[in-house]
C-alpha cells in the first residue's frame, strides 16, 4: 500500500477510526431513545430487565432481530 497520501498509514488509520466513530454515533441516534417497555410491543412477552437496562428498547430480542432482518 502506498503511503504517499498526506500523513501516511497512521493518518489513514486515524481517519478510518473517525469514520467508524461517526457511523456508530449515527446508529445510536437512530435507535429508540425512550424509556424501555416492560413487555414487547410485537409479541407481548416480558422484556428481560438486563435488556431494558442495557439499551432503551420496546421489543424483545427475538422480535428485534426479526424486525432488523426485514428492514435490510
Amino acid at each position: 500500500m502506498s503511503t504517499a497520501w498526506a500523513g501516511g498509514t497512521d493518518a489513514i488509520l486515524e481517519r478510518m477510526e473517525q469514520m467508524t466513530n461517526i457511523f456508530i454515533e449515527e446508529q445510536r441516534k437512530s435507535m429508540y431513545a425512550g424509556e424501555s417497555a416492560t413487555h414487547c410491543e410485537e409479541c407481548g412477552e416480558p422484556i428481560p430487565e438486563s435488556r431494558r437496562k442495557a439499551i432503551p428498547c420496546k421489543y424483545c430480542l427475538a422480535c428485534q432481530s426479526e424486525l432488523e432482518k426485514h428492514s435490510r
